[in-house]
């Protein structure tokens, strides 16, 4: 038995959609865990929307997720070109070919008189579809029109029956022919459609199973129609379940939703690793208690039998519970190369850090590792640590103007600062040791003193927070604060 071979086949026309990366996602571990091939096809034959730089997103977008295809344009292979802006010739053979078998006929119909018969037959409650208007039509009237440069498409008489797919998520579905209309192969402009191209690659790829969302299922019959036509062997297909909004009410949206984009994902800094659990938890699931797998084990247990057949909500709260975690498994030099790239983009550090940036986010990265669920959380949870404090949020200020000794307390502790800084915990120890010898609880000290260096009444670790500022910075910070308790005191 010959092993799977899968394809993703997205259009470069905008953005990598969620769905999209699932539906890759789905075919890369259905072709990793059988020891298939994983194929990466460009559907560009829409000149007009086609961009570069939505093709770009789309490489740029698998290599974040680490599904690198085996085969594709980037990758080569021995059955391409695959990208279908390449492969013209390939499929004016086979228009040819069917031309030759006298499976497809010339429709002369316009634009016009098929809006006319679409609004006959609603008005009449008939089902919609094409008349056939065309197919009656003699040889010597065809020839005349199209040697009379006549516009026309190239349509394939649907046979008489039924086409039944055995989905491999949804089970038996079947549709009639009498309501499938003449399929058009190629438009009046030459170009031929999706359909038929989709039909020609997947046969010459050698495709043998087709995963991909549940709104292609009219797209399917129609395919499979054409794949006997053509007297193609038809591949294995199975329709995954549409992802709904974050709310659950209706099919995630391009227009109404930001976080139908993988883009968003990447800008936002979740962890790929995250992405991809989650991503495999909309519409599958290993069981009904197991949320966190890793690649390897997703590779070993997925399986197209445990697909759900229902609509999957895109719940983000999950996504950030799964980031968290694969952040709190990071060691702190791996976090600090990944926190990079978003302080740089900040204005924090340099994009290549010196030396001392370098240390710094290191700190940051110890010090942040348990609160953060996305790399980018980093620029607003610590820019105390990368500007001057110039205000006193909430229960910061509080802290700062609660007692009247608190400026002498602050200034104080300046002059006890230890030079140079210790480590977190011998500075927690000295701190601990200052207040015990004025008789005071630990808080009374810990809570001006976070006010001080970060604005803030919490977060990380308070003596990483020193060590983040360095000796000089924390000091300058506690006198600031002190002057500023003091003027800001009320009045006995």
């Amino acid at each position: 038995m010959t092993t799977p071979r899968v394809r993703f086949a997205p259009s470069p026309t905008g953005y990598l959609h969620v769905g999209g990366a699932r539906t890759a996602l789905f075919n890369w571990l259905h072709a990793r865990q059988t020891g298939g091939t994983f194929i990466l096809r460009m559907e560009d034959t829409d000149a007009a929307r086609n961009t570069k730089e939505s093709r770009e997103t789309i490489f740029r977008g698998l290599r974040w997720l680490g599904l690198a295809p085996d085969e594709g344009p980037e990758e080569g292979g021995d059955l391409g070109p695959y990208s279908q802006s390449e492969r013209g010739e390939i499929y004016a053979a086979a228009v040819a070919d069917l031309r030759a078998r006298g499976v497809v006929y010339p429709c002369f119909c316009t634009r016009e008189r098929l809006a006319e018969l679409r609004a006959r037959q609603e008005a009449a409650k008939e089902r919609y579809g094409y008349d056939r208007c065309c197919l009656g039509l003699d040889a010597d009237e065809v020839t005349r029109k199209i040697d009379a440069g006549e516009a026309h498409t190239l349509r394939l008489r649907v046979p008489e029956g039924e086409t039944v797919i055995d989905d491999l998520v949804r089970g038996e579905v079947k549709v009639a022919h009498a309501d499938v209309e003449d399929i058009i192969l190629v438009r009046a402009d030459g170009a031929p459609v999706y359909n038929f191209v989709v039909v020609i690659d997947d046969h010459h790829m050698g495709v043998s199973c087709v995963l991909r969302g549940e709104d292609h299922l009219t797209n399917t019959f129609k395919q499979v129609i054409l794949f006997k036509a053509l007297g193609f062997d038809v591949p294995l297909y199975g329709h995954l379940p549409l992802i709904l909004g974050p709310k659950g009410q209706g099919k995630l949206s391009k227009r109404k939703h930001p976080e139908a984009a993988l883009e968003h994902y990447i800008d936002r800094g979740f962890h790929p690793e995250a992405v991809v659990n989650w991503l495999a938890l909309i519409g599958w699931s290993l069981d009904d208690k197991t949320t966190i797998l890793s690649r390897d084990e997703l590779v070993q247990h997925f399986s197209l039998g445990r697909i759900s057949k229902s609509g999957a909500r895109l719940d983000l709260d999950k996504l950030e519970h799964l980031s968290g975690h694969y952040i709190r498994e990071m060691d702190p030099a791996a976090l600090a190369d990944a926190l990079v790239p978003f302080l740089a983009k900040a204005g924090h550090i340099a994009e290549d850090p010196n030396s001392q940036q370098r240390a710094t986010v290191e700190h940051l990265a110890a010090a942040y590792r348990e609160r953060l669920v996305a790399f980018s959380d980093v620029v607003a949870e610590a820019v105390w640590a990368f500007q001057p404090v110039t205000d006193y949020e909430g229960k910061a200020s509080k802290n700062l103007v609660e007692k009247p000794t608190i400026p002498a307390l602050l200034r104080d502790y300046a002059d006890a600062l230890p030079d140079p800084l210790p480590d977190p915990e011998a500075h927690e120890a000295h701190a601990r040791a200052f207040v015990e010898e004025r008789g005071m609880g630990f808080g009374q000290l810990v809570h001006p003193l976070r006010a001080a260096w970060t604005g803030r009444p919490g977060g990380p670790p308070l003596f990483d927070c020193a060590a983040i500022l360095g000796r000089k910075e924390a000091h300058a910070r506690l006198l600031q604060a002190a002057t500023w308790s003091e003027e800001n005191l009320p009045e006995s």
